[in-house]
This record gives C-alpha cells, sequence and structure tokens, in this order.
C-alpha cells in the first residue's frame, strides 16, 4: 500500500508521518510539504491512499483532492483538518474519510480498514470460510491455531469487518467480562500474531492503543463476498454462520432477515 501525507506545516507533517509508519509498517508512505510536489509524484507512482490537510497556503485540501483524482480516480482521499465545519465539503468531495487533527493511531487504522476504494493484495492467500463452521484456510490448507480461542478471537475480528475491537470488548465476548482472563487475553494476542507471522500474514491486523482489527482487502471471505454482492453458489449463504460460536447468533440473524 502507498500512502501519501500533504500537509505544509513541517513539524505537524513530520508527527503524521510517524503516526503512520508507527501502525503502518508495512505500508509505503511519503509526506511533502506543497501540493505541487505531491502531484507530481501521483503523476509517477500509483497511490492508494492520500491523507490531506485541508487549511494548506499553496493549494487547500480540497482543491488537490480534485486534482489528484482526476490523475488516479481511484485514490483514496482522507481529509485532515482542525474544523470540523469542513466535514460537508469533504463529502460532497466523494472523499473516503475524514479525520480530525491531530492524527491518532486510532482513526488512521479505522479510516484505512474501510477504505472507499479498498486496496486488493496481489494475492489472497488467506481464506475465511464464516458461513457453516468457521475456519480459516492458508493456500488451501486449514491454518492450526495453538489455541481454540485464538481462534475464537481472529473469528470475532472477522465478523467485526474491520472495526477495532478493544480489549473490554474481548472480555465481553469471549468470557462475559470475567476479570481473570485479562492476561489470558494479552495471550492471544501474542498467539494470534505469531500465527499469522508464520504464513506470512500478520499484516491483515492492525492494532492501536489495545484495540485490534483486520483489513478485510487482505482476506478472502465468503461472508464479505455475501455482502458485497461477489458470492459464487460454492460460497453462498445456506442458513449457517459461524456456528460454533453463540455470540455469532447476532450476525446470524441479520444474515436470516435479509434472506
Amino acid at each position: 500500500m502507498t500512502i501519501i501525507i500533504v500537509d505544509d506545516e513541517r513539524i505537524i507533517l513530520e508527527g503524521e508521518l510517524r503516526t503512520a509508519r508507527s501502525c503502518l509498517p508495512d505500508a509505503e508512505i511519503h509526506g511533502f510539504g506543497k501540493s505541487a510536489e505531491a502531484l507530481v509524484f501521483c503523476e509517477k507512482e500509483t497511490v492508494d491512499v492520500a491523507l490531506l490537510d485541508i487549511e494548506m497556503q499553496d493549494m487547500n485540501g480540497i482543491t488537490l483532492a480534485d486534482r489528484i483524482k482526476d490523475i488516479q480516480p481511484r485514490c483514496n482521499i482522507i481529509f485532515m483538518t482542525a474544523y470540523s465545519s469542513y466535514s460537508l465539503q469533504a463529502i460532497r468531495s466523494h472523499a473516503s474519510g475524514y479525520m480530525l487533527k491531530p492524527m491518532s493511531e486510532k482513526q488512521l487504522l479505522a479510516e484505512i480498514a474501510d477504505l472507499r476504494y479498498p486496496v486488493e493484495s496481489e494475492e489472497k492467500r488467506l481464506t475465511v470460510r464464516a458461513f457453516g463452521d468457521f475456519e480459516v484456510f492458508f493456500d488451501g490448507k486449514p491454518l492450526a491455531f495453538k489455541y481454540q480461542k485464538t481462534k475464537e478471537l481472529f473469528a470475532l475480528l472477522i465478523d467485526r469487518r474491520g472495526a477495532l475491537v478493544s480489549g473490554a470488548d474481548l472480555m465481553s465476548v469471549l468470557w462475559e467480562n470475567d476479570e481473570n482472563k485479562l492476561s489470558y487475553i494479552k495471550q492471544l494476542r501474542r498467539d494470534l500474531k505469531l500465527t499469522l507471522d508464520r504464513v506470512g500474514c500478520s499484516d491483515v491486523i492492525i492494532k492501536a492503543r489495545g484495540s485490534m482489527g483486520v483489513i478485510t482487502a487482505k482476506i478472502s471471505c465468503d461472508y464479505y463476498d455475501w455482502l458485497d454482492g461477489t458470492a459464487s453458489e460454492a460460497n453462498s449463504y445456506r442458513g449457517e454462520y459461524m456456528s460454533q460460536y453463540p455470540w455469532a447468533e447476532v450476525t446470524h440473524a441479520g444474515l436470516e432477515a435479509s434472506r
């Protein structure tokens, strides 16, 4: 994923670059203090996401967004501003997202997880089956989890479709707020990372200050295909969803209502 950040306040730009590189270590991230420099880059390189400050001296972010869209129509534009009054203009500009400054890791990860134009991996080697019993496959073979609760944790993240899930949320769903399980949650998070690391897929997970989620564009999932309207007959919904997990009944009920 290639990301550009454009902000004409140097110190703020440096902070935004640190934040983005910290929470998106696998992304290629470039910073620009001038709109013209960003446009030159966009003319030469494919840009997946452009984080644009709205208030800039040489060219405001909304005008810059229009220029970038002329060059790369599928570039995701995320506006950054200290003023919430710009939100309507941002929506009218068909932005992917909108963040109030200062940019936080949580805000950025939430926006990246829900892009207008998802950044597709060259090859999705991680496949998730949510219809029926929940199962995860890598290159067509079941992925082995050390603990069943690690697998259930991943299932919950898949169910939330990119939304960040806090430790408190995990406690509530997986153990019904049993505070004795707090240290266990930390262990499961580490185990999930190690499990995905082993197959080179740890980049499907996003983290921010005690919360975590998945980048849906990096995962092949029958549930996601169904929601997008691209499900084939082979992975279509037949009345079962993550059958082994009682908490999945909420989503299951929604699927039943939409049939």
